[in-house]
């Protein structure tokens, strides 16, 4: 089943340039099971993603108070264990910010691609899935929130210099949930969906030369380049 639009989620255009950054060990893993792995948001870091903000849980427990509240509040926080995401970011150009958020040094690249060519990667996929631009938000504030596509497309001020996009896939569990399944691996097919796989400033020259061997093992050969950020000029 191919990318599915959603009417409550803001999909970029299918030109625009996305970037997923990640360490060696996980790009060599990604390109020898080609595949994509989508994260159960539970167990994610960011306590927040997709749950109501503190002024919407304020408000839910002002207005509707006692047990109607808690069970819309807390079936929001179940629902995060049927949300599995892929993150990327947006821009055409790379991010220092980035860079340094994933590894100064310790073997970090950056595989690039766009919307058009994320959504053709996942469209074997068996069930539905969406690409949303997350949005910033006051976590002081109240929108409104009734969808939980919205809830997990959504995260605080202070993350973004992330500037992120999601493939988001929202799946019904039929049996009991199992702790150990903490995402979901979606096969791609890389030289489809990689336009460059870029190697980070503060990595030393054999890294590149490193990555341009592992690559061309796996039908990419050329598509490596040296980020030139950290540079001196003339």
């Amino acid at each position: 089943m191919p990318y599915e639009p959603h009417p409550d989620l803001s999909t970029p255009p299918k030109r625009t340039v996305l970037w997923r950054y990640m360490d060696f060990a996980k790009f060599v893993q990604m390109m020898e099971s080609r595949s994509l792995w989508f994260a159960r948001v539970d167990q994610l870091e960011d306590p927040l993603e997709a749950t109501h903000t503190d002024a919407e849980i304020t408000g839910l427990r002002k207005y509707l108070q006692g047990k109607r509240a808690e069970e819309l509040i807390n079936m929001f926080r179940i629902a995060k264990r049927e949300l599995y995401i892929n993150c990327w970011r947006a821009g055409s150009e790379e991010s220092l910010a980035m860079w340094d958020l994933y590894g100064k040094g310790s073997g970090i690249v950056a595989i690039k691609s766009s919307v058009g060519r994320l959504a053709e990667a996942i469209s074997n996929c068996p069930q539905p899935i969406y690409i949303s631009k997350v949005k910033y938000i006051n976590w002081n504030a109240a929108p409104g929130l009734d969808n939980v596509l919205v809830a997990c497309s959504r995260k605080d001020l202070s993350y973004r210099h992330e500037s992120e996009v999601r493939a988001i896939i929202l799946r019904a569990s039929q049996r009991p949930h199992s702790k150990h399944e903490l995402g979901i691996s979606l096969p791609v097919k890389p030289e489809r969906l990689i336009t460059e796989v870029m190697v980070g400033p503060r990595e030393p020259a054999w890294t590149v030369n490193l990555v341009e061997r592992v690559v061309a093992r796996y039908g990419l050969k050329g598509k490596v380049v040296p980020s030139d950020r950290l540079k001196p000029r003339p």
